[in-house]
């Protein structure tokens, strides 16, 4: 794949690009899905690509309307010969002269590359080609984990079935400064999903896990124990009284903030006017002993890499440091019209303009277990399942539909659905109460339950 991106790279060089990245992507993946003790299907992905941006030089007419820079265009292919090279080469340098030119446009030279020393320790201790799974290992599995879970209880009447997978993903890159690598990936995955209950008061809920490697997966036991507890708790369900409360955002849902703050704090984002937060850097926006940091190499971290989509090493960035918003992510764009250094959070597909993201976000955890957090609120909500998105990027207005558990002096009581809680994600994180000890991973964020105060329940 080193190859191939080399290659583009001096095709497009003869065709006129004064610069040029390319990037290769093959995908390799096998699932099988159960349902009622049978193999319901069994499916194998297997994908490569390759796709190319080129910077020109644009005609003297386009410099007076637009000032000084360079024009860009990106396309991709799946046809990896000389011909199809070079014919991907042709459309873009033409894409490219036909584009409005962009005075803040930074080519694919010049950024803080890994040395190929790193490159090389990289590959000897971040090898994840191979799952460790077998299509029968994962049969096994699946079959092992719905069994188990309908025979938990007798209220648990229907399964939607498990499902086991695994796979392996490869990325080159090459940039026309000189700078070529390449990464590997491999994950295995697991669930099941089952019902509980009958007619209006049938209730469905799931497990899931994924992890680099399957033997670091939770045993089928454990996923499907947790997945047959979580729906016969949902059982018989009701409803709560409107008001103000405490709400506690289990792991599970309290993904989806910090989904929202890097939303947020995504330096594109930022530039558009497109964020609630635009002018919050280095304001306090938690409590103080709130820390969020975004990690390209951790043992847990399926979102691990040593560069990104630029080339650009990656490095550890707190994101807020002691309740305060500490950076943006940004790409070599973004830090640029920010005037901020890089965080080396561009991403990249193989075609369309760079986007940004993060690699490993971990919300670092407290050190009170849900159930002491739970005392300590007394009442309150505890939030297990999020519907629709209710959420204002511009304005940070926040409403969503939930389901969970009432609390009550201290203590879980009953479970309740058909709910909207709402807020304003700016005042939330500032009201953000407790911080819990259960750190969970999910893929590439890592986050322990989160209690934020007043939040607004629409009940009956």
């Amino acid at each position: 794949m080193n190859g191939a991106t080399e290659q583009l790279i001096a095709i497009a060089t003869e065709a006129g690009a004064i610069h040029a990245d390319a990037i290769a992507v093959a995908n390799s993946g096998d699932s099988i899905a159960v349902r009622n003790g049978a193999v319901e299907s069994v499916e194998r992905e297997d994908s490569c690509g390759i796709g190319l941006r080129a910077f020109v030089a644009t005609p003297a007419e386009n410099h007076q309307k637009q000032g000084c820079g360079m024009a860009f265009a990106t396309a991709s292919t799946s046809d990896l010969s000389a011909d199809g090279l070079h014919k991907l080469a042709q459309q873009v340098i033409a894409m490219a002269r036909i584009s409005e030119p962009d005075p803040d446009a930074v080519p694919p030279i010049g950024a803080d590359h890994p040395s190929q020393a790193e490159l090389h320790g990289w590959q000897q201790t971040h090898d994840h080609t191979n799952a460790g799974w077998s299509l029968e290992q994962a049969k096994a599995a699946a079959l092992a984990c719905e069994e188990t879970a309908l025979a938990y209880d007798h209220a648990i009447n229907n399964s939607e079935g498990a499902d086991a997978g695994f796979g392996s993903s490869h990325m080159a890159y090459c940039s026309s400064d000189g700078f070529a690598a390449l990464y590997h990936k491999g994950s295995a995955s697991l669930s099941v999903s089952v019902i509980a209950g009958s007619g209006e008061g049938m209730q469905r809920d799931y497990s899931w896990h994924q992890a680099l490697h399957a033997a670091d997966l939770h045993s089928p036991e454990q996923i499907a124990n947790e997945a047959a507890q979580r729906v016969v708790r949902r059982l018989n369900p009701g409803t709560m009284a409107s008001g103000k409360t405490t709400v506690v955002f289990e792991p599970r849902t309290a993904t989806s903030l910090l989904g929202h703050l890097t939303s947020a704090i995504n330096g594109r984002a930022v530039l558009q006017q497109r964020s609630f937060l635009t002018d919050a850097l280095g304001q306090s926006l938690f409590p103080n002993s709130v820390c969020i940091d975004d990690i390209p190499n951790h043992p847990q971290g399926l979102g691990n890499r040593l560069f990104d989509g630029e080339g650009t090493r990656c490095h550890s960035n707190r994101l807020i440091a002691d309740g305060v918003l500490a950076c943006f992510l940004t790409d070599r764009y973004a830090a640029k019209r920010l005037q901020q250094p890089p965080t080396g959070s561009a991403k990249r597909g193989l075609t369309g303009d760079i986007a940004i993201g993060a690699s490993n976000l971990i919300w670092q955890p407290g050190t009170l277990s849900q159930q002491a957090m739970v005392a300590e609120i007394g009442n309150g909500l505890l939030v297990t399942e999020l519907i629709g998105f209710g959420i204002n990027g511009i304005t940070g207005d926040y409403s969503r539909g939930a389901s969970g558990f009432l609390i009550e002096n201290g203590i879980l009581t009953r479970p309740v659905q058909g709910i909207t809680i709402a807020g304003n994600l700016k005042q939330m994180f500032a009201q953000v109460t407790h911080v819990g000890a259960d750190l969970t991973w999910f893929g590439s964020s890592a986050v322990p339950s989160i209690a934020i105060a007043g939040m607004t329940v629409a009940g009956q």
